[in-house]
């Protein structure tokens, strides 16, 4: 081992304390150095505090400590990995589904679960790399029945309508160029039954409607994760654009699109955190109506009034200042107080104009929630124009 430079020190030893079921790779994985690093004092500090980052971020520890232990040679770290293991099945929930899933399967960071609701069931497989390898991957299976679709305009729902029933597989093949840097590709198959479709003019040219469809997607992506934490972020900034092409060679659609979501966090007054995200996208004419950008629901504009959530071009801007208010003294919860800004349209290839775009802002209350269930809560009262109750159970961006 090389003798660290004056002012630097090199990383000796890797030491894990506490993990009973998590394989030490997995620690080891999600560190910031290896053995024989060397680095500054301030680097070393810097990448302890994202190594703990790293872990709890994972989900699979209740507590996380890393620490650097007393030095008999000031130019050689010896660095503890200190975890208490939690529990390893998670229960979170949307408006519409419920996620049952068994975190770090066999102590190898290996998902598997069900997300079953009123419209769409799921068997997923997760594992954020392969055999040691920089190398993510992920398959789930699913199926959809009797999904409704309505038209809309600019003023309103068109009264044109269609339903679809659909099954098909999802799969994932991302590299892992930094902990918190991805690029990959996921790719989606699936067969359209579509029923009930009631049109006045050709629906195919318009929606991408059939008697029958075969969809194949690949989704280029590339990730970006500098959060603190992905379930109450305090800092940092989140990023992600994904692709999505279908060619006629493979399927029955041609078209082409993307959708950038990009987050930011600061927190400038005690136990106020600053969170925006500005999410936008653009799909060729030819994209189907069910694989448009939307910006309706618990992610998007908090508006159930508004008309143009669906559309081939979408624009979204949202800002909240969330605080916590207190601790639960009986589950292992945090309530917190919200106050948001939605600014968002989605819309065709018409007019741009900023005077259509649709706006929802008010008070919330959520409840971050870690056991016995994980799940994020949330209520909210939109004031704009016509006041609207909206509730969801799903995490906030």
């Amino acid at each position: 081992m090389a003798a660290a430079g004056e002012g630097r020190v090199v990383i000796k030893e890797i030491r894990t304390y506490g993990n009973q079921k998590t394989a030490r790779g997995v620690l080891l994985h999600y560190c910031e150095f290896e053995v024989g690093d060397e680095l500054t004092q301030a680097e070393l500090a810097r990448k302890i505090k994202r190594t703990k980052r790293n872990l709890l971020k994972t989900q699979y520890f209740e507590r996380v400590n890393v620490f650097d232990l007393p030095r008999s040679n000031p130019g050689e770290a010896v660095i503890m990995l200190d975890v208490a293991e939690g529990s390893d099945w998670h229960l979170s929930a949307s408006t519409w589904q419920v996620r049952l899933s068994k975190e770090n399967v066999g102590g190898v960071a290996v998902t598997l679960g069900v997300e079953f609701g009123f419209d769409r069931q799921r068997l997923f497989y997760e594992q954020p790399w392969v055999f040691g390898s920089r190398f993510a991957v992920g398959a789930a299976g699913f199926y959809e029945s009797g999904r409704e679709t309505q038209i809309e305009s600019d003023v309103g729902y068109t009264g044109e309508w269609f339903s679809h029933e659909a099954a098909g597989v999802e799969g994932l093949l991302g590299y892992v160029i930094k902990q918190r840097f991805q690029v990959g590709s996921a790719f989606l198959g699936e067969y359209i039954n579509y029923y009930d479709g009631r049109f006045k003019e050709d629906p195919w040219r318009r929606f991408g409607v059939m008697s029958a469809a075969d969809l194949f997607a690949a989704r280029p992506y590339a990730e970006w994760d500098g959060r603190d934490d992905d379930v109450y972020p305090t800092e940092g900034v989140y990023a992600k654009i994904v692709g999505e092409l279908s060619s006629p060679a493979v399927g029955d659609y041609d078209y082409a699109g993307a959708e950038s979501d990009v987050r930011g966090y600061v927190s400038p007054w005690r136990e106020f955190v600053l969170a925006a995200r500005v999410k936008a996208g653009a799909m060729s004419d030819t994209t189907p109506y069910i694989r448009r950008i939307s910006i309706r629901g618990s992610d998007g504009l908090r508006n159930p009034e508004s008309n143009r959530a669906i559309g081939t071009r979408a624009l979204l801007f949202t800002a909240e200042i969330r605080r916590r208010l207190f601790r639960s003294p009986i589950f292992d919860a945090w309530f917190e107080g919200v106050a948001f800004v939605d600014v968002g349209r989605a819309w065709d290839p018409v007019d741009f104009a900023f005077g259509d775009f649709s706006y929802a802002f008010g008070p919330g209350i959520r409840v971050h929630m870690r056991k016995p269930f994980f799940f994020d809560w949330r209520a909210e009262l939109n004031l704009y124009d016509k006041p609207a109750f909206y509730a969801t159970a799903r995490r906030a961006f």
